[in-house]
């Protein structure tokens, strides 16, 4: 692109068409501005495009990246606005959604859903609405106890097998780690016969 006989930059197809220009066109310094910005916006957006082609993404993840890409905050921010007309950036559709897939590939507790859900960029009050909402129904209890049966099968695939108690704080912690509260670690350890005192299944 020229303007006032200097070459600046070059424009995508796209631009040029949306501004009517032909090759060998010159065009004002003003001009050349508002194009440069177009440009970008459309550079932005494309790059936010291919982020969200690998998976959805908060609307921080994609503020992050193109930070990273050293785009500026006005040409994020209209960024994000197109996406969000596009109906292609919705943190809360976004939580929900990553609330239902990690219960089914990877379930967590409670705890856990939230840590994750803030640490891509999710205002508390958005994951707050979607852990009520997303959670509503869902027997976490049972979660968690299926997640300590199939943490204690990989144990009994150990060469020798374990003290009890050792096995029990083992899934203890695992469960923990996982984002589950005491009160329900103690009632999956109950319901497997492996609280200390238990000697009856409650099932």
């Amino acid at each position: 692109m020229f303007a006032d006989g200097e070459f600046l930059v070059g424009l995508s197809k796209e631009i040029l068409l949306r501004a009517g220009l032909r090759v060998g066109d010159e065009i004002s310094r003003a001009q050349a501005d508002t194009l440069i910005a177009q440009e970008t916006l459309l550079s932005a957006k494309n790059a936010a495009l291919r982020l969200l082609a690998v998976r959805p993404r908060s609307e921080q993840e994609i503020v992050d990246r193109l930070r990273e890409k050293e785009y500026g905050e006005q040409t994020i921010s209209a960024t994000l606005g197109e996406l969000r007309a596009a109906g292609l950036v919705n943190d809360a559709e976004f939580s929900r959604s990553f609330i239902r897939n990690t219960l089914v590939l990877r379930p967590l507790g409670e705890l856990q859903l939230r840590r994750k859900l803030l640490l891509l960029g999710v205002p508390r009050p958005v994951v707050d609405d979607a852990v009520n909402a997303t959670l509503t129904g869902v027997d976490m209890l049972d979660v968690a106890r299926q997640t300590a049966i199939a943490y204690q099968r990989r144990l009994q695939h150990s060469p020798a097998p374990e003290d009890p108690r050792k096995t029990r704080n083992k899934i203890s912690a695992h469960l923990a780690r996982r984002g589950y509260p005491w009160s329900t670690i103690s009632a999956v350890l109950k319901s497997l016969q492996l609280s200390e005192g238990d000697s009856t299944n409650d099932e």
